[in-house]
């Protein structure tokens, strides 16, 4: 199987320091692409709202790249983790639920990786085992949502490096 480039960037117009997850996003594409598995499609997204600020992945496998008559996508949340829906070929998305497999909000990109393979192959019973590692950048990742969402409490929205407002932002690479 063809491995495709990883993500060196965040896919969209702003710049990484404005997306506090982009390290995550990264390890993740990372662990899938040495997988042989990697994302066709990415979502970074944050949103800013009351009573809190969004902070979101998206990662997506169309039919084409899963066993499947669908495809698969994988979303996670920094305040519930994982969770994971099926993608009808018509386009439209079945929610499975909480990815009870990963129990961690942060998991090791190794272990979102193993239960993707698993989704994308068609194994669906195959990923009963349940994964409790955290990812070793859990740590730094978590103090920058926290410190962006001290940014966004404030009157106006937080600043890139450069001096540049962040609007609300979807990313999207595919």
């Amino acid at each position: 199987m063809e491995v495709g480039a990883m993500l060196l960037n965040p896919p969209g117009p702003l710049p990484a320091d404005l997306l506090p997850h982009w390290p995550y996003a990264r390890a993740l594409d990372q662990a899938l692409t040495g997988r042989g598995i990697p994302p066709g499609a990415v979502r970074v997204e944050r949103a800013y709202g009351a009573p809190e600020t969004a902070v979101l992945l998206v990662l997506g496998w169309d039919a084409s790249r899963c066993a499947g008559q669908g495809g698969i996508r994988l979303g996670w949340s920094d305040d519930s983790g994982w969770s994971h829906a099926l993608i009808r070929p018509v386009g439209s998305a079945v929610s499975r639920g909480p990815l009870a497999a990963l129990r961690r909000v942060f998991a090791a990109p190794e272990a979102v990786a193993d239960v993707a393979h698993a989704l994308v192959t068609g194994g669906f019973g195959d990923y009963a085992r349940q994964w409790h590692e955290q990812w070793d950048g859990a740590r730094d990742v978590r103090e920058g949502i926290g410190a962006f969402r001290q940014a966004v409490g404030q009157r106006t929205a937080p600043k890139s490096s450069d001096g540049r407002s962040a609007p609300a932002l979807r990313c999207a690479y595919e």
